[in-house]
């Protein structure tokens, strides 16, 4: 794991005492993660072994030997501590936003929960890198904005809107754009350029409250 970070993220000037004091703050804190799950860092207390001197006959690879030495379930602890590190180390460098939009083929929709899709866009440094297109689970009250906070999305664009959708979007900190319309990938490219603007449009046609996240009255 140690290796690893060292050759990703290391330094290079052995000078650079500041870049050294970074680096050797995040072995730390790796080691002291690790520490926490299993108790030390230290192989001979990792394998439970007298710290006596042990007898240079090696011993029988059995499965009863094997049970004492978790070797590869330590391995694959520090794996998923370096994966876990990376991924949010990655997501902090790329700073990349989701922007759905509650879709009617390839347009902007009139109305959120009665779209047949949900167009994911990914935007990093201003330009879109992916694009996404989600099928519509259903339309029950207050489900479809959670379902999207939970994949990420951090704007949510479309024509009109629930006003209980619209409270639960604001919870999950996710922006929301309503009163758009056309193409959706331009409704997503005038966001970007500040050019789309909310129009504080809530649906409240009785029909479709709750298709936009209201529940029925």
């Amino acid at each position: 794991m140690f290796m690893v970070v060292g050759a990703k993220y290391g330094y290079t000037d052995p000078t650079d005492k500041l870049h050294k004091t970074e680096h050797y703050k995040l072995i730390q804190s790796l080691a002291k993660e690790f520490e926490e799950a299993n108790g030390s860092i230290v192989c001979r207390e990792l394998l439970k072994l007298s710290a006596k001197k042990e007898t240079p006959t090696p011993s029988d690879r059995t499965d009863a030997y094997y049970k004492k030495r978790p070797c590869a379930l330590l391995v694959e602890q520090s794996a998923q501590i370096l994966d876990e590190y990376i991924n949010s180390r990655n997501m902090e460098e790329k700073k990349i936003m989701r922007i759905a939009v509650a879709g009617e083929g390839t347009q902007v929709t009139e109305h959120f929960g009665h779209c047949d899709r949900f167009i994911i866009f990914d935007e990093e440094n201003g330009s879109i890198v992916r694009k996404e297109n989600v099928p519509n689970p259903g339309h029950r009250p207050g489900f479809l904005p959670n379902f999207l906070a939970d994949r990420g999305v951090n704007v949510i664009i479309s024509g009109g809107m629930g006003g209980g959708a619209v409270e639960i979007f604001n919870e999950r900190n996710v922006e929301v754009v309503v009163g758009a319309s056309g193409e959706a990938k331009d409704a997503v490219e005038r966001y970007l350029k500040g050019e789309l603007v909310t129009t504080g449009s809530v649906c409240h046609e009785h029909q479709h409250h709750d298709e936009c996240g209201e529940p029925l009255k």
